[in-house]
């Protein structure tokens, strides 16, 4: 008999600027470290022979809240990544909305239906999970194993054994625990998505609001270039910028976002600013995000403040993400023992 906790991985960089992750390897937000320690604190009465994660810096920086004050080495492994989205792959949820409604609907409600350009299909995925789980169970037999993946993957693998009639499960909080026991070739569920040691402050989904019902497009924003008709808008938001961006909510405009391009590896956030009615609903991350998403894909290492935004809930976002006088990392940990430095934070 094994015991088995699947666990989902901290807050990442997607969960809060909206957008779909995948197989990118977006970072942990400064809330997400916060759900590490409290992670830890929960299991560190709990007995655990070895830790698996998947090969992604999420996951590995979030295993450290057992590996490392349990002295145990990780053992990465790809086969629980998550599912590869192909040409979606780090796009913002409010932009498949407004491109490809149906699919973006079926990629949360209909799974084993969803497929797109590049990705991976249900069956594919859920079974490499399944294989590395059912290897790593045998492998050691009276013990116990924490393993680390992320949401849709984890989701695909309960539904195949424990919910074949359902056409999806619910979402489950980060850093959620699964509690599994396999005995002689088959899986009993002991509990299911159990997100008791996070608080509400801390919890990602008591933030956010696409969830709670209603028109999730009113919160996931999407972006466009910006045409003729933009310029009152520009000037209102004092926009301007080597790279600029409109945000949309459905069909309206609802803010702006610029950035330089430096010569060296740094990118430089110009502005990034919401019109007076967007303000104050939780969308600022997102804008954030673009310019992140942007700065990566130039091959920016480092992305930098021309200056302080004036409105202090924008001042403060930076801050809380990691804005210094020299300015935000966009490159995800390679050595996993950051984590000891970060929690120092």
């Amino acid at each position: 008999m094994t015991t088995l906790y699947l666990i989902r991985h901290a807050e990442a960089e997607g969960n809060v600027f909206r957008r779909l992750q995948g197989q990118y390897n977006s970072m942990i937000t400064p809330n997400g470290r916060k759900q590490i320690a409290a992670l830890e604190q929960r299991f560190a009465d709990v007995p655990i022979d070895a830790v698996y994660a998947s090969d992604l810096s999420r996951t590995c920086i979030t295993a450290g809240a057992i590996y490392l004050p349990k002295h145990l080495p990780l053992h990465r492994e790809p086969r629980f990544r998550e599912l590869g989205c192909g040409i979606w792959e780090n796009l913002p949820f409010g932009w498949l909305d407004h491109t490809d409604p149906e699919r973006n609907h079926a990629f949360t409600h209909k799974p084993r239906d969803w497929y797109v350009e590049g990705s991976e299909r249900f069956c594919d995925y859920t079974a490499r999970f399944l294989e590395a789980m059912g290897e790593i169970a045998r492998c050691h037999d009276g013990q116990t194993v924490a393993i680390f993946s992320h949401g849709m993957v984890m989701r695909g693998v309960l539904q195949c054994l424990f919910f074949p009639e359902k056409d999806n499960l619910g979402h489950s909080e980060n850093t959620a625990v699964t509690k599994l026991v396999y005995e002689n070739g088959s899986y009993t569920l002991e509990y299911l998505n159990d997100d008791s040691h996070i608080p509400y402050e801390i919890s990602t989904l008591g933030r956010q609001q696409w969830w709670r019902g209603g028109d999730h497009r009113d919160f996931n924003m999407w972006y466009r270039d910006p045409a003729a008709e933009d310029a009152e808008l520009l000037q209102k938001l004092d926009c301007a910028g080597e790279i600029v961006r409109i945000s949309m909510v459905i069909d309206r405009p609802t803010g702006a976002v610029a950035l330089k391009l430096l010569p060296d590896e740094t990118a430089q956030l110009c502005t990034l600013a919401l019109l007076p009615e967007h303000r104050g609903k939780g969308l600022a991350a997102q804008l954030l995000g673009e310019a992140v998403s942007i700065a990566r894909k130039a091959g920016k290492r480092r992305l930098t403040a021309e200056r302080m935004p004036d409105l202090p809930a924008a001042a403060h976002l930076l801050t809380d993400y990691g804005f210094t006088k020299n300015g935000m990392s966009l490159i995800p940990a390679a050595d996993l023992e950051v984590f000891d430095e970060e929690r120092s934070i």
